[in-house]
């Protein structure tokens, strides 16, 4: 069998490249030559944790490449594709209506931080080949995938005042894909990196620290005094995800993107049927959110300045500690440098 180099987490905030055995390919499998794998911020849990099964396995999950085997699928040696990692049943009501993640037998596909990745047909979408891998796993990726699943959810018409809570790799997705709607984008953020990021490469009219005792009140202002219309919650931050509720308006709207597995203590009465706010969720995207992305871009959506390092695979490793500490934009790895 022969080796291929992968970054794996080594747990505690560590990582290391090192050699793994290139995957074994079977029956509706692809195999993917990986030039383009970009960390997220989802990524963090195991690379911090202490917890053998969390950390165990090569990670990453946006990634975009070229398929350089299969074993009877639809797709040809030499297609470019992007990475779906959400693999579905394939027989249920809403694996049919390719809407895998919201299969009841769900289960999720990584590995993309690596040379090479086998992956099953239903997980891999096939992309332009005029389009650069570095590009392609922006818009197929969370980035821009989970921020265009979000937006879509409500009718963001031109010149409104949108609220975006955390500027993370889907922060930034949102808040590029808004302004490039026509909104006006106020943006909170602890990392002073992020924030300045924010207003150069993703088109923020306004960045506040939630350090700040009064970044609240500036919002209000901000928004007639009455609070932003839409709000989106990119960060999952409990306390994050309760002022987004308290600070949209009225009859406003909150999509919560940002994962929180830990709970979040809300009062109905207070933050939800006073104010009769709709409350929406946005979980991954579709294959066919993906084409409609694709057309955004062909229309003029740059996202390229997103992406603050592109890296060899041995620089993999300091970037990935930069990244956790909130001093990058979105990082893309390249496994084959």
């Amino acid at each position: 069998m022969v080796d291929i180099r992968a970054l794996r987490f080594l747990g505690n905030g560590r990582s290391e490249v090192t050699e793994i055995e290139k995957p074994n390919l079977q029956e509706g499998m692809i195999l993917v030559q990986v030039m383009s794998s970009a960390f997220c911020g989802s990524e963090n849990k195991a690379y911090f944790s202490d917890s053998i099964n969390l950390v165990a396995g090569v990670k990453g999950h946006e990634a975009a490449g070229i398929v350089i085997d299969e074993q009877n699928t639809q797709f040809h040696i030499g297609d470019h594709v992007v990475i779906q990692i959400m693999d579905g049943c394939g027989q249920c009501y809403f694996c049919k209506k390719g809407l895998y993640q919201f299969c009841s037998s769900l289960k999720y596909k990584s590995g993309t931080h690596a040379q090479y990745i086998v992956l099953p047909e239903k997980c891999v979408v096939a992309a332009p080949k005029d389009i650069p891998f570095d590009i392609l796993v922006l818009l197929g990726g969370d980035t821009v995938g989970v921020a265009y699943r979000a937006v879509k959810q409500i009718d963001v018409l031109e010149r409104k005042t949108v609220f975006v809570s955390g500027g993370g790799p889907i922060g930034l997705g949102v808040t590029t894909l808004l302004h490039y709607l026509g909104c006006t984008v106020l943006v909170s953020e602890p990392s002073a990196y992020r924030r300045d990021y924010l207003i150069k490469h993703a088109g923020a009219a306004k960045v506040l620290d939630p350090k700040n005792e009064y970044w609240k009140e500036q919002i209000l202002d901000l928004t007639e005094g009455i609070g932003p219309e839409f709000v989106f919650e990119c960060s999952g931050n409990p306390e994050a995800q309760i002022q987004a509720l308290e600070l949209v308006r009225c009859q406003g709207t909150v999509v919560f993107c940002g994962e929180n597995y830990n709970g979040l203590s809300i009062i109905p009465s207070v933050h939800i049927i006073h104010k009769e706010v709709t409350v929406k969720g946005a979980f991954y995207f579709s294959p066919e959110d993906f084409l409609q992305i694709i057309q955004l871009y062909r229309k003029g959506l740059d996202v390229s300045s997103l992406v603050s390092h592109i890296v060899p695979l041995d620089q993999a490793p300091r970037m990935m500690e930069q990244f956790t500490q909130g001093r990058t934009g979105k990082v893309i790895i390249h496994p084959q440098e």
